[in-house]
């Protein structure tokens, strides 16, 4: 937790020893571990009662995505049975060929507008 080389320890003590003075640093220092000692067990208490809490919803969780994983990979392989194959991009048209017998275009046979007189009308 505490990332303190032997240098910085020696001179937190010199420190220590300087403003409390030798009476006092020997009791501040068994009170700063027993303080320490004590964080350190409630911290892993704590963790270890939060993984046991979530020990079995992480499972179920783990078990779930794993199904899925199998099911996705199922599909991904029958989707892709030739791996090398690429998709054709070029249109499927057909050119239009009329039926046997109407090879001559149809006369356009469909009504004319006409003007009051009757005669094809001008436009």
């Amino acid at each position: 937790m505490f990332n303190f080389s032997g240098s910085e320890v020696i001179f937190l003590l010199i420190l220590g020893l300087v403003i409390l003075g030798p009476e006092k640093l020997p009791g501040v220092l068994r009170k700063a571990g027993r303080l320490y000692g004590e964080f350190k067990r409630v911290t892993s208490d704590a963790q270890s009662e939060l993984r046991q809490a979530l020990d079995q919803p992480i499972r179920e969780i783990q078990s779930t995505a794993k199904s899925y994983q199998g099911f996705f990979v199922d599909a991904a392989k029958e989707v892709t049975k030739e791996p090398n194959a690429v998709p054709s991009i070029e249109p499927n048209f057909v050119e239009y060929q009329p039926p046997p017998g109407l090879e001559e275009p149809i006369e356009d046979t469909a009504p004319r507008p006409t003007d009051e007189n009757g005669s094809p009308a001008q436009s």
